[in-house]
């Protein structure tokens, strides 16, 4: 490996290590970011020892195992194709769509026979179309456009209009077949990742210059009394060894890359992380990476509303960082490009913070006034707490969430308001609070449709004690 490229390594290192040290658990806190770093650096060493991003190749037959399991799972279940998402034992429908786009993308500028290339496109398109997510839809065309950016070749150009073409004639008999599954992929709901992105952004402010710990933030997004959990998979969900319970949950993701970096790591892990990254996408443009570019471009644009680069991942985030070693192994110098690029990924991939507050103001046909609340400012228990309030408000759909806090606040309870017809509205809130001493409550108010915007519409607060 390259000097330079050892040297933007360390960095990271440092970058990770350093603030893991002046968080509240420094010892924990230091193993696990030396337990993510490590995991990643050995990917990137394999990388390293690949020197082309056409090793990655041999990926695809397991993607197509993966396509051909998810399709006979939703057909045995009894549901038909078109009705709902595709399924799968061990995977989301959002790395089944990653599934997809990696198949498209191995397609289009792998090397390998014509046949197979055909055939794991198909595949690819299939399976992100039926998977049903926009985020892998999002990263699939990132990186085809990356990678047609660097390689415009007439065979390419070819694939690329053949997988536009399938995708957008199985999209349309699907919606004239009354199907409504495909649908989803034109909807701008953020599907509650604004609360999720709201929730991070008070982890961050608990500890704003170290952040919380590397795998750490899951304990202050899930919910007060919730157990740590594994995997849904056939046989249930297992619950968490002892030694991880610690941890709280550790796959609880903030949904966005650069929230969860700035959370667990503060301004400095952030910036050495993405140091590296914007490093390896200058790296693999240089080089005219075409297949490079293509995976890192489109699994960086699925960090806007995934966590698609934290390892271990279901997400596919062990290709980045393979292909990531195959453009260090190209490294020999520092430029400014490197990081002219990490500031312009950071920016796009930080939207939920300055789109929030610059972009997303609140509409002012939207109000929401609290009349009354009957708020127990002590209690003898944490179980079943409730609040009886009563709104004023504009005729509409919202969300109305209670929140627990203590350094971070955690949702509690998420209701759906519906006031169409009426003007004003009594709502009861009930859930299991913290079981400390002290600690306050939040009523907030969201539009119905969750979207970019983390700040509510209204906050009402309230101190509650618990008597021992």
């Amino acid at each position: 490996m390259p000097r330079a490229a050892q040297g933007l390594l360390a960095g990271y290192l440092i970058s990770q290590q350093l603030p893991a040290l002046f968080t509240d658990t420094p010892l924990q806190a230091s193993l696990t970011a030396l337990l993510r770093t490590l995991l990643i650096m050995g990917l990137i060493g394999l990388g390293v020892s690949w020197q082309r991003s056409e090793r990655l190749m041999p990926l695809s037959l397991g993607l197509v195992i993966v396509t051909v399991t998810a399709v006979l799972m939703t057909v045995l279940s009894g549901v038909p194709l078109l009705s709902s998402r595709l399924a799968h034992p061990y995977m989301t429908s959002i790395t089944l769509g990653l599934a997809g786009a990696l198949c498209i993308w191995l397609a289009l500028f792998g090397q390998t026979h014509r046949l197979w290339r055909i055939f794991i496109g198909f595949a690819g398109v299939s399976v992100l179309l039926l998977s049903a997510s926009r985020g892998p839809l999002l990263a699939a065309v990132v990186g085809i456009a990356a990678g047609l950016l660097v390689q415009s070749s007439r065979r390419v150009l070819l694939g690329a209009g053949s997988i536009t073409l399938l995708a957008g004639s199985l999209t349309t008999i699907s919606l004239r077949e009354g199907n409504s599954l495909l649908t989803r992929l034109v909807q701008s709901d953020t599907n509650g990742r604004d609360l999720v992105w709201s929730s991070t952004l008070s982890a961050y402010q608990s500890s704003p210059l170290s952040g919380v710990g590397t795998y750490f933030l899951g304990r202050h997004l899930q919910a007060p009394g919730a157990s740590c959990e594994l995997w849904t998979g056939p046989s249930g969900t297992p619950t968490c060894p002892e030694w991880l319970q610690s941890l709280g949950s550790p796959w609880l993701i903030a949904h966005n890359g650069a929230l969860q970096q700035l959370a667990e790591t503060g301004p400095l892990g952030l910036m050495g992380f993405f140091m590296l990254v914007g490093s390896v996408v200058f790296t693999a443009w240089k080089s005219k990476d075409a297949l490079g570019v293509s995976v890192l471009a489109g699994l960086l644009a699925a960090t806007l509303t995934d966590n698609t680069l934290i390892v271990p991942s279901p997400f596919f985030a062990e290709a980045f960082w393979l292909i990531a070693g195959v453009q260090l192994s190209r490294l020999t110098e520092i430029k400014v490009g490197h990081g002219v690029t990490a500031v312009a990924a950071l920016i796009v991939l930080a939207f939920p913070i300055w789109v929030s507050s610059v972009l997303s103001k609140p509409k002012a046909t939207v109000s929401g006034q609290l009349q009354f609340i009957q708020s127990p400012g002590q209690v003898g228990s944490a179980q079943n707490y409730t609040v009886y309030s009563g709104w004023l408000l504009t005729p509409g759909k919202y969300r109305l969430v209670m929140r627990s806090c203590l350094k971070s606040c955690a949702p509690v309870q998420v209701m759906s308001v519906d006031t169409r017809g009426q003007d004003t509205i009594n709502l009861e809130s009930r859930g299991t609070i913290r079981n400390v001493p002290v600690q306050t409550l939040q009523l907030q108010l969201y539009p119905a449709e969750a979207g970019t915007r983390v700040l509510p519409l209204t906050t009402h607060e309230w101190t509650v004690r618990i008597k021992p």
